[in-house]
């Protein structure tokens, strides 16, 4: 909620979520050609819901995933490429160590690693960096990346160096410990901050989310600038889950 010139609580249904920023970035007209969904899991709904006329790549290296992802997206009617590799800084091949966190649920993280001592399975997997991979296909601009692999999100943003000035909107998981290499990675290339969303906690203590970043490009040559005509108090909104 926030105030109005007249005092009185305006109402907003404005929230910190990915599903809430995509709407507003629709809204505004920032615009997508293609979404590069990068770790899938089984689905990313938001961009389903916010982008279902979009064409989607996505990169899940995964094969157990492939079933339950071909599933939801066919049944979306989103049109759709997956592509089974893991995003990097290079071409060739990787380690990935697979475990789980919740109990029934054979894999809820996958990562790239060289190191084997951690508990869980470890495979091999083709590995390709984001550049590559959109050099081989006509695919439409500006792109919405997302990036959320638990881990290797620097070394991908180092291997999408070629298509990130093409990107209207990268979203990419951080927490407390990586936000800002994460963010000055993708702050270097043109980018300012848009949106912190998808709030988590451990313990009481802030620990993840996702940050949304817009092309300053874009922020231009759609007039949405801050402040770009002088201060409106009627725009300012203090969150409040109620």
């Amino acid at each position: 909620m926030g105030l109005s010139f007249n005092g009185k609580q305006k109402e907003s249904k404005r929230h910190p979520l990915k599903v809430h920023s995509f709407n507003v970035l629709k809204e505004m007209g920032v615009p997508v050609g293609t979404v590069i969904d990068v770790g899938i899991l089984s689905s990313t709904y938001e961009l389903i819901q916010a982008y279902k006329d979009v064409p989607q790549i996505l990169i899940e290296p995964i094969v157990e995933f492939e079933e339950r992802i071909r599933a939801i997206y066919d049944r979306s009617g989103v049109s759709y490429e997956l592509i089974k590799v893991a995003a990097s800084d290079r071409d060739g091949e990787t380690t990935m160590r697979t475990n789980s966190v919740r109990d029934g649920v054979d894999i809820t993280h996958a990562r790239m690693t060289e190191d084997k001592s951690s508990p869980g399975e470890y495979r091999t997997v083709p590995m390709r960096t984001l550049d590559s991979i959109v050099a081989e296909r006509n695919l439409a601009k500006p792109y919405l990346l997302k990036i959320d692999v638990d881990g290797a999100e620097l070394e991908i943003l180092k291997g999408a160096e070629s298509i990130l000035p093409d990107c209207s909107v990268v979203c990419i998981e951080t927490s407390i410990t990586n936000i800002y290499e994460r963010s000055e990675a993708i702050r270097k290339h043109g980018f300012q901050l848009f949106d912190l969303v998808d709030i988590c906690y451990y313990n009481d203590r802030l620990v993840q989310m996702d940050a949304i970043f817009l092309n300053h490009r874009i922020i231009q040559e759609k007039g949405l600038s801050m402040y770009k005509d002088g201060f409106d108090i009627a725009k300012w909104k203090t969150y409040d889950p109620k």
